[in-house]
């Protein structure tokens, strides 16, 4: 694994925060005490969750036509998407927020 610092490039809020490692687009979102990362575009018709979606807890729900995902293992929750969206180990190491893309 290589653990690349995003501490920088993440907001401090609890809200979702788009970035950009090596041409891949992610979301880091902050849910209570734990960090999780996953890709920034719905399985279904590839919509941006930065930009159409929002969280309830972990899962995030793609308003463009209404899918949702378990952010903690990818797989779709609900309808219309049925394939999984990438997830990313991330964690937080001595005040570090590190993730491996």
């Amino acid at each position: 694994m290589t653990w690349i610092d995003i501490t920088t490039k993440v907001a401090a809020s609890d809200g979702l925060s788009p970035i950009s490692i090596d041409d891949v687009e992610l979301v880091v979102v902050r849910v209570e005490d734990d960090w999780w990362a996953f890709e920034d575009r719905c399985s279904h018709a590839g919509c941006a969750f930065s930009q159409d979606g929002e969280m309830d807890d972990t899962t995030v729900i793609c308003y463009c036509h209404g899918s949702e995902f378990d952010i903690t293992t990818g797989q779709p929750t609900r309808p219309p998407a049925e394939e999984p969206i990438r997830t990313f180990p991330i964690r937080m190491r001595d005040g570090v927020l590190e993730i491996d893309v």
